[in-house]
């Protein structure tokens, strides 16, 4: 056993290295393509740019996805109410590990696939800067976020405009808590608590409703939301904060437990103060509940599923299927490139073209996203003025 034990921690930084190395050159290959289909944008073809997105990003999303399911070994289970596919939901979400928004991918699969293209994600603004996949979650329209208020409500209220203007139905995740459970983040919230006379969280910290109020406000304006769905993710086995321990140490969640509880908007409070209170009412009940959770023996972790109760555990042997097809092109497929970039001039030309593109549109509107937040506006204001 000591020769195994010492085999596992030699090779599972391997596992890291090779996850973020997979992770890194699809991504550009990926971002790549994007810009190949750009003219989209700058003709006005604003839907069928975000429909051909949505579709070429989520399959690129089955890599992550096959990777931590088919390697590292993480198992899901998913309970309670099924996500509406053609409904456009407010997510909220405790934020417990720097990556509980990957896997959440994992658990919208295993609903319904087609959930990876309808799912947009609110995530700090330093995560665009990602290589390779910040560029791919930009195109893909995610809201970045800065921690300043008066510019994070722009950004919020830019979204929904654009998202209800290109006819997408799209769930979109919020951590109200702004920020994932750490021990400097624990220490903020029990000085929030005390000072305002609240009772101290365990396992989950205190969300900051700023932001919640801004984007229920402006989707409930635009008629851009039908349901919230209050999701509790938790780690029956171990915890695994961040992606430097995932990329640089190899290690992983061995499960990952997600419940999800469908709240119809027309029981959802309109006033601040209301939604202040009621939005404070779900985190109190949401840590009673994994105070509940985390008591019982490992081995015995689970949610009791809300709402509808259903369970999604067992591993799809078609949604199985997809994600190995998934990984096994594009990593074909990324290699052929790859091999090729130093032989053939179109592939070098194809490659210089997407460096210089990338950087324009850094340097010129601050990302892809911002690109197509501002062609949309202007070809939006251009049609508004010929029907006047």
């Amino acid at each position: 056993m000591g020769c195994l034990a010492l085999f596992g921690r030699l090779f599972r930084p391997l596992l890291g290295w090779a996850f973020g190395l997979t992770i890194l050159f699809t991504a550009v290959f990926g971002n790549y393509i994007i810009t190949l289909f750009l003219p989209l944008v700058l003709f006005g073809r604003h839907v069928q740019w975000r429909q051909l997105m949505d579709r070429a990003i989520s399959f690129w999303m089955m890599i992550p996805m096959t990777f931590l399911e088919f390697i590292f070994g993480v198992r899901f289970r998913v309970t309670g109410d099924a996500v509406e596919l053609d409904k456009p939901a407010l997510i909220i979400m405790n934020h417990r590990t720097r990556l509980d928004w990957m896997y959440l991918w994992s658990a919208l699969f295993k609903m319904n696939p087609w959930l990876l293209t309808s799912s947009k994600i609110s995530l700090k603004e330093q995560l665009k800067s990602l290589p390779g996949a910040g560029f791919g979650m930009a195109a893909s329209q995610f809201i970045f976020l800065q921690r300043n208020a008066e510019e994070d409500k722009q950004r919020l209220t830019q979204a929904i405009d654009y998202y209800a203007g290109v006819g997408g139905t799209y769930q979109i995740l919020l951590f109200p808590e702004g920020t994932d459970k750490s021990p400097w983040t624990t220490k903020k919230s029990d000085e929030f608590a005390k000072k305002n006379g609240f009772r101290e969280l365990k396992n989950v910290i205190y969300p900051r409703t700023a932001g919640f109020l801004h984007l229920l406000e402006k989707m409930r304006k635009e008629n851009y939301v039908s349901y919230i769905y209050d999701v509790t993710v938790a780690y029956p086995t171990n915890i695994v904060q961040s992606e430097v321990d995932l990329v640089l140490k190899g290690q992983a969640p061995k499960d990952v437990h997600f419940d999800f509880r469908k709240i119809d908007i027309a029981n959802v409070p309109k006033s601040e103060a209301e939604l202040n209170k009621w939005l404070n009412e779900i985190w109190v009940a949401k840590d009673e509940r994994l105070e509940r959770y985390y008591s019982q023996p490992k081995a015995n972790r689970k949610f009791t599923p809300s709402g509808e109760g259903y369970i999604w555990e067992k591993q799809d042997l078609k949604q199985a299927a997809a994600k190995i097809f998934s990984f096994c092109f594009w990593v074909s497929v990324v290699c052929v490139w790859s091999y090729h970039m130093f032989f053939l001039r179109f592939v070098q030309i194809g490659f210089t073209y997407f460096f210089v593109v990338s950087t324009f549109l850094n340097w010129r509107y601050g990302g892809i996203d911002q690109m197509v937040f501002a062609s949309f506006s202007s070809w939006r204001s251009s049609r508004a003025s010929r029907v006047v």
